[in-house]
């Protein structure tokens, strides 16, 4: 059972455009347009719904939006905790341009009072509960925090998880990264740039550099890292062996909930780090090739010329 949790949720509104370029004309109309249940967690909720398997988004659901955030998910069947929070969830908006480029714009979000983070609290608490120490129980903690929530409200999410004996999987960037690495988090999932902040130094610049960040943070925290790398791929490391995944170029249709896809691609089944690698990369790259923002068919384009490889190996102690 996957349990995702998203403080910051959104409507995600895309269009399609037939210009080549923004800002030729003062007005561009679309081709066609999607509206989607959206939010980092939710998108990872929706991709393992899409594949058939079991999970459950917890997200404060505030004003007509959330409201309505919460009716897309019913339609499509994703199971949902939504408790109600004051304001109103905010819209992202995408558009894709042909030939593969994405302009994506991201609203604040509501803010959230300690009362709403109680309420959610309450809720993951309730579907860590009903899943009962499953061996496969994660609780993801994905995207942006809302305005008002502190990195404190992560520790106090991986906190919650453990005392459930769940696992819990961090994709998050700046403080609430650095918080949930202390707390104990079991997998993070930042991007090179993410990780680079989180240690205070430059962007790597290759693989190696990536994978000797990573392997250094997962070996002082004994947590697992797996950094997304854009074209280059991405790593997995456990502080002692390395692993890469890679595939060829492809032109995006669309990038926005890749990582996500990615994700959820890896929590998806129990397996080796090389046997998750290689299914993350095949629904990561799926959904690259896809229109809307979450694939209706986890891992069914783009997967020739995957690979994965063992990088570094180090003995352990």
């Amino acid at each position: 059972m996957i349990i995702t949790l998203t403080l910051n949720p959104a409507l995600d509104l895309t269009y399609h455009l037939a210009d080549d370029t923004l800002g030729a004309v003062d007005v561009h109309r679309s081709t066609s347009q999607t509206l989607e249940a959206s939010g980092k967690g939710i998108n990872v909720s929706r991709d393992l719904h899409a594949a058939g398997l079991a999970t459950a988004a917890v997200f404060p659901s505030a004003g007509a939006t959330g409201r309505h955030l919460a009716e897309l998910l019913v339609a499509e069947g994703v199971r949902h905790a939504a408790p109600a929070s004051s304001g109103e969830t905010r819209i992202n908006s995408t558009v894709l341009l042909p030939h593969g480029q994405t302009i994506k714009i991201n609203g604040p979000g509501a803010a959230l009072t300690p009362v709403d983070v109680g309420a959610v609290l309450d809720a993951v608490d309730q579907e860590l509960t009903q899943a009962g120490g499953e061996e496969e129980t994660w609780l993801v903690i994905s995207g942006s925090l809302a305005p008002g929530a502190g990195p404190e409200v992560v520790t106090a999410f991986v906190e919650l998880a453990h005392r459930h004996t769940a696992r819990c999987a961090v994709d998050i960037s700046g403080p609430a990264l650095a918080a949930a690495l202390a707390a104990g988090a079991d997998l993070l999932a930042p991007n090179e740039i993410e990780l680079a902040d989180l240690l205070g130094v430059p962007k790597p610049t290759s693989v190696d550099e990536t994978a000797a960040l990573a392997r250094r943070v997962a070996r002082e925290y004994k947590a697992q890292l797996l950094v997304s790398m854009g074209k280059a791929g991405a790593i997995h490391t456990d502080g002692f062996s390395v692993i890469h995944g890679g595939g060829p170029a492809l032109v995006p249709v669309n990038t926005a909930g890749a990582g996500d896809a990615f994700l959820a691609g890896w929590l998806a089944a129990a397996g080796t780090p090389s046997e998750r690698m290689a299914r993350a990369m095949q629904w990561g790259r799926s959904a690259c090739l896809c229109p809307t923002t979450v694939d209706p068919r986890p891992g069914s384009a783009g997967t020739e010329g995957i690979t994965v490889s063992q990088i570094e190996t180090a003995e352990r102690p």
